[in-house]
Formats: structure tokens, C-alpha cells, sequence
């Protein structure tokens, strides 16, 4: 066999996982309503939507080792479909807590939605890339004038990070294009030359590696180096009258984070028994970055940023959004 041959049929293996973990997170499984009520010995019982990939282990791993037990909770994982559907079911009542990107909730808030921020989760860092071919002659940021980049949103944490490394790089951002595509699309769409350079967060990016495209550079770095990308989300109302429930939520997944944090061999072992994301993929993928505390600055500098690029209408003070 090729060495390309090999590559093709390594991005092949792992391109189907990444796709199959996507799908994955579209589960239409229903479990019990949005909770706040008893649960038994006394537990609170709490419905938590989650995004089926390594970076909610967190929440996963506080289930499985009794975290949340141990807090009193009573907890229902609920799997999601990412943001466009979770925080519209948060505020439907369906989850009394959900992961969700910082961007939709931001978003959702400046648009008078009553989401708050309970606690962080991940941050930005190289489990997030800008790719290209590997032929291709862009070798830094500034080369991206006029270029063709895959986002899975034009309104989202992608769009918003790239604008910024691509400005701080001397990028006139009016001349990049934006094409909106699945990320289990994007590699195809890279080969066949319909775009230049895609995001890929992991496990496609592990499946884009294997396929012999390369990182341009990561997507938080420069300017929007650590950046948060996505924590867990709650309503107004629910924070009100569950402090003690919300209070518990946050410390459990500060702990379950303490414990994963660089453990690949935890993961390798947690993340296949919810997700469809195999172990062999698992050590591969670059590890997430973890935090339990939502940086106000630095979300306050997503917020300035989404409305520098026209993705909310007006100033918006973060602040509001943070529980205390």
C-alpha cells in the first residue's frame, strides 16, 4: 500500500467516526421532563442537555464517578443537537441546564432571551484549527485576503475567532467568503478545491490530519488566544429557584474537569461509552482545555467582537448573563 493510500484510508476510518459522532448528537432520545422537582434520598432531580463529544466529559464523568450524587442531584443526561437546538429547548423547558457555545448564547441573551451562564467548560486551544491542503501555498494567516473559508456558522464562535486572527494579521476581512458546511463536509470540499482553508474542531480534525491536510493555525491563538468557547447554560428563572441545585452543578463539573484535565487514559475509556467517538480516535485527538469559571473579560471581548462583525445589533454587558 501508498503512503497516500494509507492516508486516504486512515482520514477515510476516522472522517466516518467524526461523521458518525455528528450524527450522534442529533439523538432525538427523549428521557424525563425538565427536572427541579425530588428525586430520591432527597436528590434534586435536574435534566441536563450535553453535545456527545470529548469535551462534555465533564458532565459525563461527574454522572458516572457519583459527582452529582454526591452534591445531591439527581441527574438525567439528555443528548443535544449543539446550540441551535439546545438553547431553544433550555428555554422551551425540556433541560433545566445545558452545554452550549458562548456565541448562541450571547446571541440568544442580546435578543432578550433569559440565559445565564452557570459555569464554564471548554476554552479555546488546539483542538480548534484553520486547515489547508497540504499543496496549498497559504502559509500564515495573512496569505487568507480573498480566501474561501469553511465555518459550520456564519454566526458563530468560528466566523468571530478567524475574523479576529485574520485582522490581527493585516487581513482586509471584507475580501474573505464564508461558506457555511457541515464539518463532516468540509475535508471533501477542501480536496475538491471549493474552498481554502477549513475549521476543524476534534475529531476532524484528527480525520483531516489522517487525510494529509495541514494546520494553518490554530483558531485561538493571536488575539483570541484562550478564548472560551462554550460552558453550561441555564435560564433566569431556573437559577432563581434552584440556587442550591445550580451551586452543586458547578462544583461537580469543576471536580469531574480537575480529574480529566491531560487524563487522555480516562478519556480514551469514557468518551466511547456515550459518544461514537472510538478509543483508537480518542488517542488521537488533540485534548480539550478545560475551565469551570466563565472569564467575564474575555467574554465581554466575544461580545464586542460579535457586534464589531455585525452578529449582534448593539453593545451588550455580559455581566447580566454571569450567575454570581
Amino acid at each position: 500500500m501508498t503512503a497516500p493510500e494509507g492516508r486516504r484510508r486512515a482520514a477515510l476510518a476516522l472522517g466516518c467516526t467524526a461523521a458518525l459522532a455528528l450524527a450522534a448528537c442529533g439523538s432525538d432520545d427523549t428521557g424525563a421532563a425538565a427536572g427541579g422537582g425530588g428525586g430520591e434520598g432527597g436528590t434534586t432531580a435536574v435534566t441536563v442537555g450535553y453535545f456527545p463529544l470529548v469535551h462534555t466529559a465533564t458532565a459525563v464523568e461527574a454522572q458516572e464517578t457519583g459527582l452529582f450524587e454526591e452534591a445531591g442531584l439527581d441527574v438525567t443526561l439528555e443528548q443535544t443537537a449543539g446550540g441551535a437546538q439546545a438553547i431553544p429547548s433550555l428555554i422551551a423547558g425540556e433541560y433545566d441546564i445545558t452545554y452550549g457555545n458562548y456565541t448562541s448564547a450571547l446571541l440568544a441573551a442580546q435578543q432578550g432571551l433569559p440565559v445565564r451562564i452557570l459555569a464554564g467548560n471548554d476554552v479555546g486551544a488546539e483542538d480548534h484549527a484553520i486547515m489547508v491542503a497540504s499543496d496549498s501555498p497559504y502559509q500564515s494567516p495573512a496569505d487568507l485576503e480573498g480566501a474561501r473559508v469553511a465555518v459550520n456558522n456564519l454566526q458563530n464562535i468560528g466566523t468571530v475567532a478567524v475574523n479576529a486572527v485574520l485582522e490581527d494579521a493585516g487581513v482586509d476581512i471584507s475580501t474573505v467568503e464564508y461558506l457555511e458546511l457541515p464539518y463532516p463536509d468540509m475535508a471533501a470540499a477542501l480536496d475538491a478545491g471549493d474552498v481554502d482553508a477549513i475549521w476543524q474542531v476534534e475529531p476532524f480534525q484528527a480525520a483531516s490530519l489522517a487525510a494529509g491536510h495541514r494546520v494553518l493555525f490554530p483558531l485561538f491563538s493571536g488575539p483570541v488566544e484562550d478564548m472560551p468557547v462554550a460552558g453550561w447554560l441555564t435560564t433566569e428563572q431556573y437559577a432563581q429557584e434552584n440556587p442550591e441545585a445550580v451551586e452543586a452543578f458547578r462544583e461537580s463539573v469543576a471536580e469531574a474537569m480537575t480529574e480529566l484535565d491531560g487524563n487522555r487514559e480516562r478519556l480514551v475509556e469514557l468518551v466511547p461509552t456515550y459518544s461514537q467517538v472510538p478509543a483508537e480516535v480518542v488517542e488521537q485527538v488533540a485534548l480539550p482545555a478545560w475551565d469551570a469559571d466563565a472569564d467575564a473579560e474575555q467574554l465581554q471581548e466575544m461580545s464586542d467582537l460579535m457586534l464589531e462583525y455585525g452578529i449582534i445589533s448593539e453593545e451588550f454587558d455580559v455581566e447580566q448573563m454571569l450567575l454570581d
